[in-house]
Order: C-alpha cells, then sequence, then structure tokens
C-alpha cells in the first residue's frame, strides 16, 4: 500500500513570490513534504507584459523577473537544504495572471498530492481575505474539477497586530 501512495503522490506545489505570506506557506510545505517523504515542487511565476515596439525594455525587464526568480529559487533551496528535503524549482511564465501559470503545472504534472499558497503574496490590499492570485487558483481549480486538494496558509507572522 505504501508503494502505491508514493507512485500516485510524486510531490507537493508551493507557489513562492518571494513574500512574506509565501515563505510561510513555504515553511508548511517543506513540514508536509518531510512527513509525507515526498519531494517539493517549488513554483515562481514570472508575468511576462510586452511593450509592444519596445521590445528591448521587454526583454530588460523580463531579465530582471528572472533575476529576481533566481534569488527566491536561492532562498527555497537554502530553506529546503535545512530542513532535509528534495526540492525542484519551476519558472513558469504567464502573460495572463500567474494563476494561471499554477494551475497549468498542476494540470500537467498529474501527480502534485497538495498545492501550497500563502494567503495573498506582494499584490496584497490591506482588508482582503485572500490575495487575487490565490482566490482565482482556488476557483479554477474548483471549476475545471482538477483532483488536488489547495491548502491556504494564512498570513500570521506578516499582518500587523491591530492597536
Amino acid at each position: 500500500m505504501e508503494t502505491l501512495y508514493k507512485e500516485a503522490a510524486k510531490s507537493i506545489a508551493v507557489a513562492v513570490d518571494g513574500s512574506e505570506p509565501s515563505w510561510e506557506a513555504m515553511g508548511r510545505a517543506l513540514n508536509m513534504a518531510r512527513l509525507l517523504d515526498l519531494p517539493l515542487d517549488v513554483l515562481h511565476v514570472v508575468q511576462l507584459q510586452k511593450m509592444g515596439y519596445f521590445a528591448f525594455i521587454d526583454r530588460h525587464l523580463q531579465e530582471d523577473k528572472e533575476s529576481a526568480a533566481q534569488k527566491v529559487f536561492e532562498e527555497a533551496k537554502r530553506r529546503a537544504e535545512k530542513a532535509g528535503v528534495s526540492i525542484r524549482t519551476h519558472l513558469l511564465e504567464s502573460s495572463i495572471n500567474p494563476a494561471e501559470a499554477v494551475i497549468a503545472f498542476v494540470e500537467e504534472s498529474r501527480g502534485v498530492k497538495f498545492l501550497v499558497l500563502g494567503s495573498y503574496g506582494h499584490g496584497f490590499h490591506n482588508r482582503a481575505i485572500l490575495g487575487s492570485t490565490t482566490e482565482r487558483v482556488i476557483r479554477e481549480i474548483a471549476r475545471r474539477r482538477i483532483p488536488v486538494p489547495v491548502l491556504v496558509v494564512p498570513a500570521y507572522k506578516s499582518i500587523p497586530e491591530e492597536e
């Protein structure tokens, strides 16, 4: 039975954008991966925005985003090594929105046991419960009936306490 379980579940996936809530989600995903003895797929989405006639600006923007992604991956590898978990990094690209890239990864990988997301990332607006990317991922996974549970980790460290 143990062998069948491991063959069906190939990994746990976590989306990390470098924000504090995404690192909180990665911490939870590392714990799950260690407990289930599964590797962790770390996803980072680079959103491509075309400027039209200014192709040289497009190239420089993409290079800057890819450089920032490599820093996120270096930190992810450091945390995974400390936790004793094997990780694979995936640089995803999207011209529409980050949620679509995450959903496409989950659909195509066929073997993600859990998808772990922070409740919000860099685009958080003060009083929202969920960020737009997290909300879109949850909604689309349900709508498309993708059989992968989504764990949303609340951002408890990065929310200032009310006075």
